[in-house]
């Protein structure tokens, strides 16, 4: 199976039309098999959807999406699994062990702000 990872860096991208490049994954169980990054530039969005679809690719991991863009992956035959936060590399290996879902971070504990602290993105109460 192919996974695509939409990047910004070494992040996953955290909308897919700011989207740098794509890591291109073959995985097999929980073992990666190869790797490739896809520079994604010379590209419209509408367009990525079909070039990874001839890649064979199966599931696209991104950050923000909208359904426009979701429908277009899907109408590729591409499961799309949006809303994830934090770095590529953490994102393939939940998704390896097959505990990766929507609008999961992936930061490990010590790493992710809490509430009241700098960088917290939570919802907040009115005053």
């Amino acid at each position: 199976m192919k996974v695509a990872i939409m990047l910004y860096g070494t992040r996953v991208s955290p909308r897919f039309g700011y989207s740098q490049g794509v890591m291109v994954v073959e995985v097999s169980g929980h073992q990666e098999i190869r790797r490739k990054t896809l520079e994604t530039q010379d590209y419209y969005p509408e367009q990525i959807p079909v070039v990874l679809s001839k890649e064979g690719v199966e599931v696209v991991i991104s950050g923000g999406m909208n359904n426009y863009f979701q429908d277009l992956f899907r109408s590729q035959g591409i499961q799309v699994i949006w809303g994830i936060i934090g770095e590529a590399n953490d994102a393939l290996a939940a998704f390896r062990n097959g505990q990766l879902t929507p609008g999961m971070g992936c930061c490990p504990e010590g790493r992710r702000p809490r509430q009241g602290q700098r960088g917290f993105r939570g919802r907040r109460s009115l005053p």
